[in-house]
């Protein structure tokens, strides 16, 4: 193949990896095209540009992939909602189901609902956040 093709492959693969986030799949795809653009400059075959591409690709996805991903660490530090699981609150009106009740999360009032009844000023930990109410127990 000429070696526009490849060099088009390894353009059109690193535009793919930067929209996709965190895999670094694509961008060792990609390397593995821009080598295959250098071989395909000597006219080999294409035979020899497919075992370019392959073993460059793999070169490089067991090589230079864990490197990469150390340097992008995605954070698994929760956000938004999913952070106040596990957080321990005070009810602000008192929980009697199948009644709801109201909770101060962060200096908000959350509409509570919980299993067991829970007086006014007693805490409770959250375990779930469905729509805008919360569980507690």
């Amino acid at each position: 193949m000429h070696w526009s093709f490849w060099v088009i492959a390894s353009v059109v693969l690193l535009i793919v990896e930067i929209i996709t986030p965190g895999a670094f799949f694509f961008a060792c795809l990609g390397i593995g095209a821009a080598a295959t653009a250098l071989v395909s400059v000597f006219k080999l075959g294409i035979f020899i540009e497919v075992l370019t591409f392959c073993a460059a690709s793999i070169l490089s996805i067991y090589m230079i992939r864990p490197i990469a991903k150390r340097f992008f660490v995605v954070s698994s530090q929760k956000s938004n909602v999913d952070a106040l699981i596990g957080e321990k609150v005070q009810v602000t009106e008192k929980i009697d189901p199948p009644n709801h009740g109201f909770v101060k999360v962060q200096g908000e009032l959350w509409r509570a609902e919980s299993d067991a009844k829970h007086e006014q000023g007693e805490m409770v930990e959250i375990t779930a956040v469905e729509g805008t109410r919360v569980k507690v127990k």
